[in-house]
């Protein structure tokens, strides 16, 4: 035992501890991640069975609670509050997602989705992006609760470069809407409808479970690669 007790021995042991307590940290992190991911997985799948959600109070919709639930809306759509949002792919094509803001009759700010269309034939040509009908209408929506403030850094949105980034979903183009948004599934007089099929989200807890397993397997090891280590140390005499 006394090799056990030697400052060589003692620093393998305390670097074993902190690797196996670093593994079980993340273990833990990755257990949090996929339930929480199982969780929101539960809220869609009962979401997309109910009927629509009357918007009667927008500003307080707990959007999470309410996320890819129907609703439906009168307002029009503007034509001059439009946003392309980067990096998106559809049927393996590369292009935005068109984000045109959507005023109801009452008189509250809605950032909807229209769906996607392609990119321009080089960097330098814009997206040919159809106008939508600005007339009143009805349009049938899903809630979204994604963060995408998060993301508006960096090129998430075509904007110039001379323009402050919007510091959330809520400001862009200064305009003062809800901090969710809706994807747009069809309209009451058949004059508006999505430019591309809004996919419905696949409901999959991800891989978090199996990296949760993967670290702890490298705690596990880090303790058997300790045990050798002292059970080799054990075999060699003292000096």
């Amino acid at each position: 035992m006394r090799k056990f007790f030697s400052p060589i021995s003692l620093l393998q042991s305390a670097l074993a501890l902190v690797l196996i307590f670093g593994c079980l940290y993340a273990a833990q992190w990755q257990l949090d991640r996929g339930q929480g991911q199982s969780n929101t997985n539960q809220i869609i799948e009962d979401n997309l069975e109910l009927n629509p959600i009357e918007l009667s109070d927008p500003a307080n919709l707990d959007a999470v609670a309410n996320q890819w639930r129907l609703t439906n809306i009168k307002g029009s759509f503007s034509n001059s509050h439009q946003e392309l949002v980067r990096n998106r792919y559809y049927e393996g094509k590369f292009g935005f997602e068109v984000l045109t803001l959507f005023t109801a009759v009452s008189g509250e700010n809605f950032w909807v989705d229209r769906g996607w269309v392609a990119a321009g034939a080089n960097a330098s040509t814009p997206p040919d992006v159809p106008k939508i009908y600005d007339g009143v209408t009805t349009i049938t929506a899903r809630v979204r609760s994604e963060n995408l403030s998060r993301q508006l850094q960096g090129s998430f949105f075509v904007t110039s470069a001379k323009s402050a980034k919007p510091s959330s979903i809520a400001k862009i183009q200064g305009v003062d809407a809800q901090p969710y948004y809706l994807d747009l599934i069809s309209s009451s007089d058949g004059k508006i409808s999505p430019l591309t099929e809004i996919q419905l989200p696949e409901l999959s807890s991800g891989p978090h479970y199996a990296y949760a397993l993967q670290w702890l397997a490298f705690a596990v090891l880090s303790l058997v690669g300790r045990i050798l280590l002292f059970r080799e140390a054990e075999r060699l005499p003292l000096v």
